[in-house]
């Protein structure tokens, strides 16, 4: 595992430049940083190495996926599995996640075994560590994708033991994002990455274009959401939008006055507004709904984190907008909802709107109306929205390692564009 005091104290420093100077210690990391880990001998030199590894791999019968600990991680990564799926149809590709989010994934038909052992903590600890350890020796994989940058492969993975890391990807990231081209997001690149190696050494049998990732949700998850639904009483007919004014990291979540402005904007549709309760920042859909007035008030109702993670889903699937930092449930909102059973009818047609202060909206956010996004995995509409931050810099994309003591990563978000997309996107719905 990786040294997190040193990996804390490393990103501290970077926060520290950027409170003595913001405009100084951005320049300094984003013209530093980015020319040296992004430069094309570097990119080339990993590709062949990554595509050498492979080469070496006699047969592709067992493959794990490791994704990161966090929620939206796991969500995205499952592209991982669809990827390798494409070429070895018959091979046993096996996903390790948090215990929590397991009713997020089960019945994924391209994972073979679904192994919720992560504990839920920010970082791995040593019983996660421990598992992963114990599922390799066991299984005896050909291959092992290990796409968290908290595993180290010496101390996790037992000698000889094939391994492709995600985190070799970064300078050709790091290259497309100095030329303005290709799509960063995390959730394309942990397809794009091993397809694009895997397709140099083996031809694809599923050959359907990629769109995104799927939430497998049982019908108990569809009618708690229905019945939630209904017990906030919309009208027929009537919008549905949602606010999740939660995020991991102070740095990614919209400040307190932003987020009010929102909710008090989403009130004028004359829609149900659903508000979603925090985890981190606790309380804080208590606080915006004391600001709103009565009249306001009576349009917004507050989801309770009582509500299951996969009732949580669900819901999302019910509304038109949904709106949110970056975060976890943003990924939930975007990603296909599909029925475990068939037997409910999931519309997945949720306008997701991205909003990003520190970290790089490139490698988390949905947009369909710009190529170097993808769009949700919805069949409408997707947005990001990127404020304007004096200190933004290439470090901001550890958000839980960093400590800027001044936040600034929200100074200029053009809330009144957002509001007015809404009002357009729902008024499209009702011509």
């Amino acid at each position: 595992m990786l040294d997190n005091k040193f990996q804390k104290f490393l990103f501290h420093l970077t926060s520290v430049a950027t409170n003595i100077s913001p405009k100084g210690g951005a320049w300094f990391f984003n013209h530093a940083i980015p020319p040296l880990l992004g430069n094309r001998l570097l990119v080339s030199r990993t590709h062949q190495k990554n595509l050498a590894g492979l080469r070496k791999v006699p047969k592709f019968e067992r493959i794990l996926v490791i994704p990161d600990v966090h929620i939206g991680d796991a969500i995205m990564m499952q592209a991982a599995v669809s990827a390798f799926r494409d070429f070895f149809p018959k091979a046993r590709v096996d996903y390790v996640i948090k215990k929590s989010i397991a009713c997020l994934m089960e019945g994924n038909p391209d994972v073979s075994n679904l192994y919720p052992v992560f504990t839920g903590a920010p970082y791995p600890n040593e019983a996660d560590v421990a598992a992963v350890k114990k599922l390799v020796a066991e299984n005896g994989y050909d291959l092992c994708f290990n796409c968290s940058p908290f595993f180290e492969d010496a101390s996790l993975f037992p000698p000889g033991q094939a391994i492709l890391n995600f985190m070799t990807v970064a300078p050709q990231m790091i290259r497309n994002d100095l030329d303005q081209t290709g799509i960063n997001h995390f959730l394309f690149q942990s397809y794009e990455f091993p397809h694009q190696l895997l397709s140099q050494i083996a031809a694809p049998v599923r050959t359907d274009p990629f769109k995104g990732v799927p939430l497998t949700l049982s019908d108990q998850a569809y009618e708690a959401a229905e019945e939630f639904l209904k017990s906030a009483g919309p009208r027929k007919n009537q919008p549905i939008l949602f606010l999740n004014p939660d995020t991991a990291s102070p740095y990614t979540r919209i400040p307190f006055e932003q987020q009010l402005e929102l909710l008090k904007g989403f009130t004028r549709t004359g829609g149900l507004v659903l508000l979603g309760a925090a985890f981190t920042a606790k309380g804080i859909e208590d606080q915006l709904m004391a600001a709103l007035t009565a009249p306001e008030r009576e349009m917004v109702k507050i989801v309770p984190t009582a509500l299951p993670i996969d009732a949580y889903s669900a819901l999302i699937d019910f509304t038109d907008v949904f709106l949110s930092g970056d975060t976890g449930p943003l990924h939930m909102a975007a990603a296909r909802k599909v029925s475990k059973s068939g037997q409910k009818k999931f519309r997945n047609k949720t306008f997701v709107l991205s909003v990003f202060g520190a970290t790089p909206a490139r490698m988390s956010g949905y947009d369909s109306t710009d190529p170097l996004f993808p769009a949700a995995y919805q069949d409408v509409l997707s947005k990001t929205y990127v404020s304007q931050s004096p200190c933004r810099n290439i470090t901001c994309v550890n958000k839980m390692a960093k400590t800027c003591r001044t936040i600034r990563c929200f100074a200029s978000l053009d809330v009144k564009g957002i509001l007015g997309d809404v009002e357009n996107y729902l008024a499209g719905l009702k011509a």
